[in-house]
């Protein structure tokens, strides 16, 4: 099902995709489009007169300079730290671009929808771990590691598992190629269906994880967008629909479904959200969970880069080709995992060049009560843990043995909280973060 791909890109919607090498350049409404370098996930791009460093859009949203709108939806650097190539194998040059302009929407709204009828009062967060490319890790002790990427964009719907809420439904005008229900899970109820578009033949989109006694639609069926298509099963571990959008010459089939694989998400962003800019969210207080199993958070393991619409994340430079942290789960319990090298056993293997971890937190300024429960739940662990650089706690655990700091009284300035976690570099040893809470004082 290999897509023969042409240099001059390919469309979905108002949006075209192209690869390009370093030192390759294209022209989109007259403007200069050039690939100067690569930085791990980061790539050099000069648009016009104007040059810009981009992380590749596995949770960044577009930037818009020069009359462009453009983000890069995947690069050689990304894509080698997965295993399944297939998953990457629209990218056959260094970076992979989406380009479009700014003053159309890159998915029409009278030709698209968002895939979640809104009908029972259906939010989404963005901020659940299975985003497009990620990489998902969970490291079950001190050598073995569980590691691959995510296919396309995961949703929670953990509240919907096999009853009639929140329907699934026709993205655009498509019809039904194919439904696979049979020994696809242990529950025999987890059901598959790949659609086609009608604008454009070569574009597919796969839904996973519906319940097959809730299929609205049958093989060959055509539809309109937003018509039913079903409702999540999902597991004793998280319910959810896993969305994948994908660029084909031929129909796929079940076994290869997640080959050619489209980056969608500033897409997925601009359908819920009705915009691609990135809205300054702040808080005021909050309890933030980190690393917890996905039935208990909502898939939300708070291990990722900060971004803007979310408010808060992990300062990573480009030195973390993972774009976060690692992260491990015990029962009903988790943390986020901080050493001096993270993944060391994966291809997303990352060396911080600081003996330090930053957390930001988009706040309103004022004086704040903060705290954190650190410790690893499987490995010895040492930790000192600052909160606006004031020193809350030093700490060395056992294993599996967590403590709460003491409430400090900060004051933050710069509408940005931040809680510095230093890790034990000389000695290897692990640092671990299960829960920060937060809340104005005045």
């Amino acid at each position: 099902m290999l897509f023969a791909q042409k240099n001059t890109g390919f469309n979905w919607g108002n949006t075209t995709y192209f690869n390009l090498n370093v030192g390759d350049s294209i022209e989109y409404n007259s403007v200069k489009i050039k690939v100067l370098e690569l930085d791990n996930h980061f790539n050099k791009i000069s648009i016009g007169n104007d040059t810009v460093w981009i992380k590749v859009s596995r949770r960044t949203l577009p930037i818009n300079v020069n009359g462009v709108r453009l983000f890069v939806a995947d690069n050689k650097n990304v894509q080698n730290i997965h295993d399944d190539n297939n998953l990457h194998s629209l990218l056959f040059k260094d970076v992979m671009v989406g380009v479009s302009e700014p003053n159309k929407r890159m998915l029409e709204s009278d030709q698209y929808v968002f895939p979640i009828s809104f009908n029972d009062g259906f939010l989404w967060s963005a901020e659940e771990d299975s985003y497009v490319f990620s990489f998902q890790n969970n490291s079950i002790g001190e050598d073995e590691k569980c590691c691959k990427s995510y296919e396309g964009i995961g949703i929670d719907l953990q509240e919907a598992r096999g009853i009639e809420r929140h329907w699934i439904v026709a993205i655009e005008n498509s019809t039904v190629v194919w439904i696979e229900d049979k020994k696809l899970d242990e529950s025999g109820k987890d059901a598959c269906v790949l659609l086609q578009s009608d604008s454009d033949s070569s574009i597919y989109y796969l839904y996973n994880h519906l319940y097959n006694k809730s299929i609205e639609v049958k093989e060959g069926q055509k539809l309109i967008k937003g018509e039913l298509l079903g409702t999540v099963w999902g597991d004793d571990k998280w319910g959810h629909l896993q969305l994948v959008v994908l660029k084909s010459d031929s129909i796929p089939d079940y076994t290869d479904r997640y080959a050619n694989s489209i980056n969608f998400f500033p897409q997925f962003y601009e359908l819920y959200f009705q915009h691609t800019y990135s809205a300054n969210k702040s808080f005021t207080r909050g309890k933030i969970d980190f690393g917890q199993p996905s039935f208990i958070n909502r898939n939300q393991k708070n291990t990722c880069a900060f971004e803007e619409y979310s408010g808060k994340g992990w300062v990573l430079g480009n030195w973390n080709i993972a774009d976060k942290v690692d992260h491990v789960e015990k029962g009903e319990d988790g943390n986020a995992r901080l050493q001096k090298t993270l993944f060391a056993n994966s291809g997303a293997k990352s060396t911080n060049p600081e003996d330090y971890y930053d957390y930001q937190v988009n706040v309103k300024n004022g004086v704040y009560r903060v705290r954190a429960k650190v410790g690893d739940l499987i490995l010895p662990s040492w930790q000192k843990i600052d909160f606006e650089g004031v020193n809350a706690a030093t700490y060395s655990l056992a294993a599996g043995e967590q403590k709460w700091t003491t409430e400090k009284v900060v004051k933050v300035s710069d509408s940005k909280l931040s809680i510095r976690i230093y890790v034990d570099s000389k000695n290897n040893k692990v640092a671990g973060l299960s829960e920060i809470v937060f809340q104005r004082a005045y």
